[in-house]
């Protein structure tokens, strides 16, 4: 798994899971706790935008796109196109929303692991253990298909 993905596992065990240390994030993500820690600094900014939801986000951007979308249409006949900052600012918008669908199906398919694993720990601790490793591998193969 190459760098930028092993980021992505570790931000996601960091925003999911608020009682896991730097060092199991490390050890299950395949980097330094040192790394961790640098990437962390950045992450803890990301905490606040969890408090809004997907959706939320999701529909935030897409309106963001529609009132791009009608300043464009509102411009006099013959300029009715993006100039080259709102085609920066549709990209951009676009890009965002490709990465939080993507975002999302891997993240849904983390908590629903969690779940799964939570819900098994107190009743067989060792099968608990060996599912969160599998869980782990497809989660990595996901984002490394993604």
């Amino acid at each position: 798994m190459d760098k930028k993905l092993k980021k992505e596992l570790a931000k996601l065990i960091f925003l999911s899971e608020p009682n896991a240390t730097q060092q199991e994030i490390a050890d299950r993500a395949g980097v330094s706790r040192v790394t961790i820690g640098k990437w962390v600094k950045e992450w803890e900014k990301l905490k606040l935008n969890l408090l809004q939801t997907r959706e939320e986000r999701i529909n935030s951007t897409l309106m963001q796109l529609d009132q791009l979308d009608r300043a464009i249409a509102a411009k006099p006949e013959g300029m009715k196109f993006p100039d080259k900052n709102e085609s920066q600012i549709r990209r951009k918008l676009t890009e965002d929303l490709a990465a939080l669908e993507q975002d999302a199906s891997v993240r849904d398919i983390y908590n629903v692991s969690r779940r799964v694993v939570d819900w098994l720990r107190p009743r067989d601790l060792e099968k608990a253990k060996e599912i969160a490793n599998y869980f782990d591998t497809y989660i990595k193969e996901q984002m490394s298909n993604g």
